[in-house]
């Protein structure tokens, strides 16, 4: 495990009150206390303690007056002995201090205070990264998500279907191992049993995970309609500001403009799209096409008509499905009767965006404890998770075909492996560059 020092600020750039430069590894304590004065009060320091003092250059010259948080391995973030350092906001400062520990220490890699920890067993993989999804999180529901599988909640479900599933494996084993020995047989029935819940457990797991996952990556909504039906100026409601040019002349919004935005605790992604109609013009077309292949990955369509239903083009029954149908301009309209489930909007009216929002908010409704239950909500989370779902039913069909147990107990350790690859039991060298590569400096 890497032991050599390593630092890095913590703390947001710029100028600010405090700025907190973090150091880890074998000897940081010695090392830092090299420049604090005074350095015996922390060279003894115990572990969750505070110390404060000044801090000088190599040449000897005091550069600020600091507080050194000490955190003595192995009760730390990273595993090691680490020291936090708060010093004055002043950047310069902060370069000084920094230039100065670079000195005998290297600077930390993304994400890789983080990987320490993965690597000294404070955080399993999936803990490891919830912490980038806790600090990248767009919404109140999305850091919860991430706070929750920091906590380790999908850690100990996985950890617990882990275990039921070697217990089913080494069954399978010892029948194998003991095939020639005046053993009972193994019961079948019972093994049939285990199986079929473990594989129920999974497919909820992934079900309620392909849902989940819109928490942290946003809920796509696309607005389409007919040219001058409203979308931009809608667009630009929701996010409170100009960001989409409104104008009568038809056609005005060639390409999608996409946003990001919260929703009552929901990540939204949000596209302006170019109206739908024959169009001859080239490229009028191509934002055409491009709005109808939103259309096709969207999770939610909002669909703006200004005179009647009559303007809404026919939907293919999957569109249609999550398609939520809006009467735009409805200050213009007032006393007239809507089809059913049709929204009215109006982005000039104060309270004009309610009704839409309410209904956009009950397609998005969640169980009230969805968010505190185990929860995939990364995308690589949810592929390990199909290969465990594909094995155990591989493994289910071996027993109902009666299938040689080694064949049932390799289906198996597919499975496992599968979920051992969520938790990172045996990351590759690749698989945690990629991982912690997205990672902010100093985390």
């Amino acid at each position: 495990m890497p032991k050599h020092p390593i630092c890095a600020p913590i703390s947001g750039s710029g100028a600010a009150a405090i700025a907190i430069i973090r150091c880890s590894g074998e000897g940081v304590i010695p090392l830092v206390a090299r420049h604090f004065r005074p350095a015996k009060r922390l060279l003894n320091s115990p572990s969750h303690n505070i110390v404060f003092g000044t801090f000088f250059n190599a040449q000897a010259q005091p550069l600020d007056e600091v507080l050194v948080s000490v955190f003595r391995a192995p009760n730390s973030y990273t595993g090691e002995d680490v020291l936090e350092l708060s010093c004055h906001g002043n950047p310069d400062i902060v370069d000084k201090i920094l230039s100065t520990l670079l000195e005998d220490m290297s600077l930390a890699q993304p994400g890789e205070f983080t990987l320490r920890a993965y690597l000294n067993s404070k955080l399993d993989l999936a803990q490891a990264e919830a912490v980038n999804d806790l600090i990248t999180s767009a919404s109140s529901k999305a850091e919860t998500a991430a706070l929750m599988q920091l906590k380790g909640y999908l850690s100990r479900h996985l950890e617990e279907l882990l275990k039921r599933i070697s217990n089913a494996r080494l069954r399978c084993e010892l029948a194998i191992d003991f095939a020639d020995q005046d053993l009972p047989n193994i019961d079948e029935a019972a093994l049939l049993q285990d199986l079929q819940s473990l594989l129920r457990d999974a497919r909820a797991l992934y079900t309620e995970g392909q849902y989940s996952r819109k928490i942290r990556e946003g809920i796509r909504i696309c607005l389409v309609g007919a040219p001058n039906a409203g979308k931009s100026s809608l667009f630009n409601a929701f996010l409170l500001q100009n960001r989409a040019i409104v104008s009568p002349t038809p056609g005005t919004t060639r390409d999608y403009l996409e946003e990001t935005l919260s929703l009552k605790g929901y990540t939204v992604v949000l596209y302006d799209t170019a109206g739908l109609r024959e169009s001859h013009e080239a490229i009028e077309k191509e934002g055409i096409s491009r709005t109808r292949e939103l259309m096709q990955s969207a999770d939610y369509i909002l669909y703006l008509y200004e005179a009647s239903a009559e303007q809404i083009e026919a939907l293919s029954p999957d569109l249609a499905a999550k398609c939520i149908y809006v009467a735009s301009k409805s200050d213009l309209r007032s006393g007239e009767n809507l089809p059913a489930g049709h929204i009215p909007l109006s982005v000039k009216s104060p309270n004009g965006l309610n009704a839409l929002t309410n209904a956009i908010l009950e397609r998005l409704k969640l169980p009230s404890d969805i968010l505190y239950r185990p929860l995939v909500t990364n995308a690589r989370h949810l592929a390990a998770l199909k290969r465990a779902i594909t094995a155990l039913e591989t493994a289910l069909a071996a027993i109902k075909n009666g299938s040689g147990w080694e064949y049932i107990a390799f289906d198996l350790s597919e499975a496992s492996r599968a979920l051992e690859d969520i938790l990172g039991v045996l990351g590759s060298d690749e698989l945690l560059n990629q991982i912690f590569s997205n990672f902010c400096i100093g985390k």
